[in-house]
């Protein structure tokens, strides 16, 4: 009797543990899912922060957040953005239409250096004699570039427009000695026309356009950023 109450005991102890082992395996696979569900959701937000550029702070190769809300009020003034335009004629080509990406609800072009005006300046004859003193590997480093195309609204005959670039640089020394260059030899490299340059942090800013009587136009808007952006330029 004491030998079979034995055996029992076994077998129950033995029971117990082969539950409690798969309740730990169960338990262990319920966490690693709950881990990989975790991942999959922050790359999801983060997807869409990227999307909709809601933080410059957490998601870097965007456009700045002033630069977002600048051309929101842009649309206060006589300006607007048009995609269509751009689609229908064959100008500003360096904005790649195939990447477009929208921020606060506003279309963004990138541009790959090798299409950049800068770029292309230099295998000009016209325009190289003016290039000796940009250092060419400085922008060629650069880790993104964004670009804004603008139009005037209510314009029928000619049509008043503009592009405003965000070049980024990994730091604020990068984007210094940038904007210096290039405001020495800007009119050779945005040619015909009166390009104007300004810094934000780590983030050159070029306002150019694409005809020497459209200048006229852009300035104000350039002032109107830099008063409120960048007071102290």
């Amino acid at each position: 009797m004491n030998q079979q109450i034995s055996i029992l005991f076994i077998f129950l102890f033995i029971w117990s543990c082969a539950e409690q082992n798969e309740r730990n395996d169960e338990t262990q696979k319920e966490e690693q899912r709950d881990k990989i569900e975790i991942l999959s959701i922050d790359s999801i937000q983060k997807k869409e922060l990227v999307e909709t550029g809601i933080n410059d702070y957490l998601i870097a190769n965007q456009p700045c957040k002033k630069l977002q809300e600048f051309v929101v009020e842009l649309e206060k003034d006589k300006w607007i953005s048009d995609s269509n335009r751009l689609e229908k004629v064959d100008i500003y080509r360096a904005l790649d239409r195939t990447g477009i990406k929208y921020f606060n609800d506003r279309p963004f072009y990138p541009i790959d250096f090798k299409n950049s005006r800068l770029k292309l300046a230099f295998g000009t004859k016209l325009s190289g004699c003016y290039l000796n003193s940009i250092d060419l590997a400085l922008f060629e480093n650069v880790k993104d570039i964004w670009g804004y195309f603008y139009r005037e609204k209510d314009a029928t005959n000619v049509i008043s427009d503009g592009v405003i670039e965000q070049w980024e640089f990994e730091n604020e020394d990068q984007a210094e000695k940038a904007l210096v260059q290039i405001n020495q030899v800007g009119h050779a490299v945005y040619f015909n026309i009166n390009p104007l340059f300004c810094r934000i942090k780590n983030k050159l800013i070029v306002f150019q356009t694409r005809a020497m009587a459209f200048s006229y136009d852009q300035k104000p808007v350039f002032k109107k950023f830099i008063q409120k952006y960048v007071p102290n330029q």
